[in-house]
């Protein structure tokens, strides 16, 4: 049974209007978890439709909001007895539990990307020929790149150095570096736009 299924028809009205978040009660000495079933049923009735709420905000998903909301009133049950402000508690555990489950979104929406990306690894003729001409035209645009433009290029973005390895090479200072890699980068885009 689900804990949201658990909500008396005559406690809703309690759980809309109150938003203390005054300690219930002194904690339960019997309980491992220092809530009283009691204290727990209070909490629930109090708070969490505002956690749910949050929750659906954040995920934009109802069936995810009332999992982390669940997640998020099992989480004080184990762990009722120091928390004080539960209302605050419960939405810092049911927001990190959100920020959590868009991460894995995320991620999982990268790797799914990443498969589709390999799958089409082997372009068709026309479009080797496409990023040849491309090629071409960068290297064109590189060497005819003014000094020391064309030397960060080559270095920062070609090969990969830190700014403070192609500053000491080309006798720059690390700002030096910064303007002179955003100039190219600008002069090439420019570049680019016209040929296209």
């Amino acid at each position: 049974m689900r804990l949201l299924d658990m909500e008396p028809r005559w406690g809703r009205r309690v759980a809309e209007t109150d938003t203390s978040d005054e300690p219930l009660a002194e904690p339960d000495a019997e309980s491992g978890t220092g809530l009283s079933a009691v204290q727990f049923r209070l909490a629930v009735l109090r708070h969490h439709r505002i956690v749910y709420r949050v929750a659906c905000s954040l995920l934009a998903d109802k069936h995810e909001a009332e999992d982390v909301t669940q997640e998020a009133f099992m989480r004080l049950w184990q762990h009722g007895s120091g928390i004080r402000a539960r209302r605050e508690w419960l939405l810092t555990v049911a927001r990190n539990a959100c920020l959590d489950r868009l991460r894995t979104m995320r991620t999982t929406l990268v790797t799914e990307t990443a498969g589709l990306e390999q799958a089409s690894e082997h372009p068709g003729p026309a479009r080797q020929a496409e990023q040849q001409e491309l090629a071409q035209r960068l290297h064109a645009l590189i060497g005819a790149l003014p000094e020391p433009q064309r030397s960060l290029l080559v270095l920062f973005d070609m090969h990969g150095l830190d700014g403070a390895t192609c500053a000491r090479i080309l006798g720059l200072n690390v700002n030096q570096v910064k303007v002179y890699l955003h100039r190219a980068r600008q002069r090439l885009r420019r570049e680019l736009e016209k040929s296209s």
